[in-house]
């Protein structure tokens, strides 16, 4: 990919998406906004290194997120990780997509507040800001660490100020509320397998590709 000749922030908002559902994309909508981004890559992780291995494979789950942004210029399903055949770590990612980027142009790299509690498992954590921007979205019931090594990292790079954010490529950790819909994939999950209806908690196009695939019986 050729970089870009342009200042234009990039925003990445990662995750299982097992699958997909209208809570992410409400998530996604909304941050793209908020940080006045063209677009936000949503990027479904092949292998994730602190779950189960999801029932959906990756190529299910990332067919599932193209059929719910189909008629969402804004949100960009986008396949990066699913070309490893390892765990797929954040710092990777976003290094790679640093390496595709002019120098100057502003990474967000999206989180909801339950993975920042957790930062400190991810592999090479303290490296992330090298490369870009964190965003943490708030989450019902869960509040940012008040002590420990997470809890000095985010005293230590947190910037309340966006514009300020805004005009550096990287290096700050950012908060920012979101509605939250009360939706959830493993919820979802849990009612194909008693088999209850799962209409307009994700978009009809993903309810009918996992229908048609038998995911989640």
């Amino acid at each position: 990919m050729d970089k870009s000749d342009n200042n234009m922030a990039v925003a990445l908002f990662g995750g299982t998406f097992n699958p997909i559902h209208n809570g992410h994309l409400r998530i996604a909508t909304e941050l793209t906004e908020v940080l006045q981004v063209e677009h936000i890559r949503i990027i479904p992780c092949a292998f994730p290194p602190h779950r189960v291995e999801p029932q959906a494979s990756a190529g299910q789950r990332l067919a599932m997120l193209q059929a719910a942004t189909v008629n969402q210029p804004r949100l960009v399903a986008d396949d990066i990780e699913l070309h490893r055949s390892t765990p797929s770590f954040s710092i990777d990612t976003v290094a790679l997509v640093r390496e595709q980027m002019t120098p100057q142009q502003p990474l967000f790299f999206c989180i909801g507040m339950d993975a920042l509690n957790s930062i400190n498992t991810w592999q090479r954590w303290e490296e992330l800001l090298h490369h870009c921007h964190i965003v943490v979205s708030s989450r019902p019931g869960v509040e940012a660490p008040k002590s420990g090594p997470v809890a000095d990292w985010v005293e230590e790079y947190r910037c309340d100020d966006l514009r300020l954010v805004q005009k550096k490529p990287a290096g700050n950790i950012y908060f920012c509320d979101l509605t939250m819909l009360e939706i959830s994939s493993t919820d979802i999950r849990n009612k194909i397998a008693r088999g209850d209806s799962i209409n307009f908690l994700t978009p009809d196009a993903v309810v009918e590709y996992i229908q048609q695939h038998h995911l989640y019986e």
